[in-house]
C-alpha cells in the first residue's frame, strides 16, 4: 500500500467501503430506530422528541425527491455523510501528523463496527454527527495551529452548530476544545477574544429550531435526554458491562490501541507537566481534550446507575483515530511486522464479521445451520421488515368493517407497523412511552372510529389494558412475520370498536390540544 499515493489510497478506500454499504443498505431491512425515523420523518416539524431535527430532515427530503422509502433509499443519504467523514478523518490526521497517520485514522474509521456499519449504514443521527463533528474539529485545527482568521471562528460555529442539530453531544465538542485552550498557556488568550464567542452564536443561531420547538412541549426532549442520566445509586458493576460493551461496538481489537494511544498522549502531561510540549506533544494534547470528556461523562455515569447505551462515547472515540494512526506510522518506520498484521487481521476479520452478519440477517441462515441457537433472542430481527402485514390488512384480510387507525404499546411496533404500511393508516402509540407519535396526532380527532391493536406479544398480552377507552375488543387471527420463508416473529391482532378519543399520555398534543 506504501506505493500507492496516500490521497489514491483514501480515494480507493471510499469507493469500495461505500459500495460495499450501499450493497448492505440495499440487502437488509431497516432497523427499529430506522423504522421509526422514517416513520416520524414524514412529519416535518422543527424538533422532534428523541432528537434535533436533521437526521430526520435528511430522510424526508430524500424521500420526497425519491418517491420511494426503500431501505437503500433512506439509508444513502448516512452512506455518502460517512464518505464524506473517511475524507474528513484523513485530512485531520493529515493536518495533525502528516499523509500516512490519516490514511491510517480512515482505514481504522471504516473498520470499528460503531463507526462502519452503524453509523456508517444506517438511518441514525450518529452519522450526520460525525462528519460535522469531524469538520468542526479541522476547522479548529486550522485556527488554533495555523491562521489567526476570525472567519475560522465562524465556521466552526457551523460546524457546532450542524452538530447540535443532529445530536446534543455536539456541545462535548466545543466543552472540549474550551478544554484545550484553558490547559494550554499559549492558547488562553483566546478567552479574551471575540472568535469563541462568534462561534457559540453562530451555533445558537443554528441549533434555534430544537430550541423553538422544545419552548412550545415543555422542553420534553431535554427531560427525556436528563432523565437518563439520573443518578439511581452506586453500580461498579453497570459501569464495567458498559465499558465492555464499549469495547464490542469499537471491536475490542481496535479499543484497546485506541485506549493505549490516549494514554500514551496523556502522560507527557501528566509526568512532566512543567516541560513545554513540542508540536507533535500540543496537537496530541488538542485530540485528548477533544475525545476525553464524553467518553469519561458517560461512562462514569452508568456507576449511579444512569442509562448508558454503548455508543455514547463514541464521539469521543472518534478523535482517537488520528492518535493511533500517528502511532501506526512510527510501529511501521521501526519495521513492526506485528503493526502490520494486526491491520490487516483487523480489516479481514471486520470484513468476515459484517458478510456473517449481514447475510444471516437477511434469510436467517444461522439457525438452519445451528437450530440449538434461540431465535427468540436473535437482534438481527429488529432488521426485519413487516411488510407481511400489509396483505391481511388489506380490504380483503382482517378488514371486515372500516378501520381508521392502529394502535401499538410500543414506538417500536409502531415504527415497524408505520413503516410497513407507508403511512396510509394512522398508528398511535398508546402507552406511557409514546415518544414522537404523540406529537404526530390528536387523539380526539378519532373519537367515534374503529381500530386495530396490534403488536409483539411481550409489548400486548392482551388488549384489556384498553378496554375502558373502546366500546369492545375482540381477538382476531395472529399475524406472522416471515423471513426467508420461516416464521419468525408473531403479532397479536384485536378488532377495537369506537375508541373515546382518550388516554392518559405522558406528553403530546393530547396535552396541548386542551
Amino acid at each position: 500500500m506504501a506505493y500507492l499515493p496516500p490521497t489514491l489510497v483514501v480515494l480507493l478506500l471510499i469507493i469500495l467501503s461505500t459500495l460495499l454499504r450501499l450493497i448492505l443498505a440495499a440487502t437488509t431491512g431497516l432497523g427499529v430506530d430506522e423504522s421509526y425515523v422514517v416513520s416520524i420523518s414524514r412529519t416535518l416539524s422543527l424538533s422532534y422528541f428523541d432528537h434535533p431535527p436533521l437526521h430526520f430532515w435528511l430522510v424526508w427530503l430524500i424521500t420526497h425527491l425519491t418517491g420511494s422509502e426503500a431501505p437503500v433509499i433512506v439509508r444513502l443519504p448516512f452512506i455518502l455523510l460517512f464518505a464524506g467523514s473517511t475524507w474528513l478523518m484523513y485530512r485531520l490526521g493529515q493536518q495533525l501528523f502528516g499523509n500516512w497517520a490519516g490514511v491510517y485514522a480512515a482505514i481504522l474509521l471504516n473498520i470499528s463496527a460503531v463507526f462502519s456499519l452503524s453509523s456508517g449504514t444506517w438511518v441514525l443521527p450518529d452519522g450526520p454527527l460525525f462528519f460535522a463533528l469531524l469538520a468542526a474539529a479541522l476547522t479548529l485545527d486550522k485556527r488554533l495551529f495555523k491562521c489567526s482568521n476570525n472567519i475560522l471562528w465562524l465556521q466552526f460555529g457551523l460546524w457546532l452548530g450542524l452538530g447540535l442539530l443532529c445530536k446534543y453531544h455536539a456541545a462535548f465538542l466545543f466543552l472540549g476544545a474550551l478544554l484545550y485552550i484553558l490547559s494550554t498557556k499559549k492558547q488562553r488568550h483566546l478567552l479574551f477574544t471575540i472568535g469563541p464567542y462568534l462561534s457559540l452564536f453562530v451555533a445558537g443561531i443554528l441549533f434555534s429550531p430544537v430550541l423553538l420547538w422544545n419552548a412550545a412541549h415543555s422542553w420534553v426532549s431535554f427531560v427525556f435526554q436528563g432523565s437518563r442520566g439520573l443518578a439511581h445509586g452506586f453500580y461498579p458493576q453497570k459501569m464495567l458491562a458498559n465499558i465492555m460493551g464499549q469495547a464490542a461496538w469499537v471491536l475490542p481489537w481496535i479499543w484497546l490501541p485506541l485506549i493505549g494511544s490516549a494514554c500514551s498522549a496523556a502522560s507527557p502531561m501528566i509526568n512532566s507537566p512543567e516541560i513545554s510540549p513540542g508540536p507533535r506533544e500540543t496537537r496530541r494534547h488538542f485530540l485528548l481534550c477533544l475525545s476525553v470528556l464524553p467518553i469519561l461523562f458517560f461512562t462514569v455515569a452508568t456507576l449511579w446507575g444512569a442509562q448508558g447505551l454503548f455508543h455514547w462515547q463514541a464521539p469521543g472515540y472518534l478523535f482517537l483515530f488520528p492518535l493511533l494512526g500517528e502511532k501506526i506510522v512510527i510501529a511501521i518506520k521501526r519495521g513492526s511486522r506485528k503493526t502490520k498484521w494486526w491491520l490487516k487481521s483487523s480489516a479481514a476479520t471486520f470484513i468476515i464479521l459484517v458478510t456473517l452478519l449481514a447475510s444471516h440477517t437477511a434469510t436467517g441462515w444461522l439457525h438452519t445451520v445451528f437450530p440449538q441457537l434461540s431465535a427468540k433472542n436473535d437482534p438481527t430481527l429488529e432488521a426485519l421488515d413487516w411488510h407481511d402485514i400489509e396483505k391481511p390488512l388489506s380490504p380483503h384480510g382482517l378488514l371486515n368493517a372500516p378501520v381508521g387507525f392502529i394502535v401499538t404499546n410500543s414506538w417500536i411496533d409502531g415504527g415497524k407497523i408505520d413503516y410497513a404500511l407507508g403511512g396510509h393508516l394512522p398508528v398511535l402509540t398508546l402507552n406511557d412511552a409514546p415518544h414522537h407519535f404523540a406529537f404526530i396526532h390528536t387523539l380526539s380527532d378519532y373519537q367515534g372510529q374503529d381500530a386495530l391493536i396490534i403488536g409483539q406479544p411481550k409489548y400486548i398480552q392482551d388488549a384489556a389494558q384498553y378496554q375502558p377507552y373502546f366500546e369492545s375488543i375482540t381477538a382476531l387471527d395472529k399475524i406472522p412475520i416471515k423471513r426467508n420463508g420461516h416464521d419468525e416473529i408473531e403479532l397479536s391482532v384485536y378488532y377495537a370498536k369506537n375508541f373515546n378519543g382518550q388516554f392518559p399520555l405522558p406528553y403530546g398534543n393530547n396535552l396541548t390540544s386542551k
